[in-house]
């Protein structure tokens, strides 16, 4: 059938299929050791993702790759991607979002790292049982993103948390970078 066409729609056509399979191919994983995702309600000005990116490679250097992803949009459905998938060692999520999740017992629990008393819009309650036995624990499980070197980058939207997920893939080379994003 594809021999039949004019030249010009098997041009298009072949131009189509190049264009379908690089969309496909870059949107396969990361070689980073370490993703922060962030996905703003309103919007992200541009160049901080990469401002940060490049204060934590100073950090970290050749030793660990980290990547700064960003959402343009909001969007329930792509956030419940991100966070089944598992990729992520750091996600950043409207406060109102994490709210309604964190009962659920999505993020690991950073008493342990980070004095709750500096940050007590992060100290929610939080799931840390099973399906058969629930157990709901209060403690620090998110950091305001205007305490963190976002904020020096030029991100400044209220109301955003930083989490681990509890499916992050190194939870200790996340637990570094968060220390490192907090910083003054």
């Amino acid at each position: 059938m594809l021999l039949r066409l004019p030249t010009r729609f098997r041009a298009l056509f072949a131009g189509f299929a190049l264009l379908v399979l690089c969309m496909t191919l870059s949107g396969c994983g990361s070689n980073a050791d370490l993703t922060v995702f962030i996905m703003p309600k309103e919007y992200l000005p541009d160049g901080v993702a990469a401002k940060v990116e490049e204060q934590l490679k100073a950090k970290f250097g050749e030793e660990k790759t980290i990547e700064v992803n960003a959402s343009p949009m909001y969007n329930d459905q792509k956030l419940i991607v991100e966070i089944a998938a598992g990729g992520n060692g750091i996600l950043i999520l409207p406060k109102d979002t994490l709210m309604s999740m964190i009962t659920q017992g999505p993020a690991i629990q950073l008493d342990k790292w980070f004095d709750a008393s500096a940050y007590p819009e992060g100290v929610l309650e939080s799931d840390l049982g099973d399906s058969k036995n629930p157990k709901l624990v209060k403690g620090l499980f998110a950091i305001p993103v205007e305490k963190t070197i976002f904020k020096d980058a030029g991100y400044n939207e209220p109301n955003m948390l930083m989490i681990i997920p509890a499916n992050a893939p190194d939870q200790d080379l996340s637990i570094e970078v968060m220390k490192e994003l907090v910083k003054p």
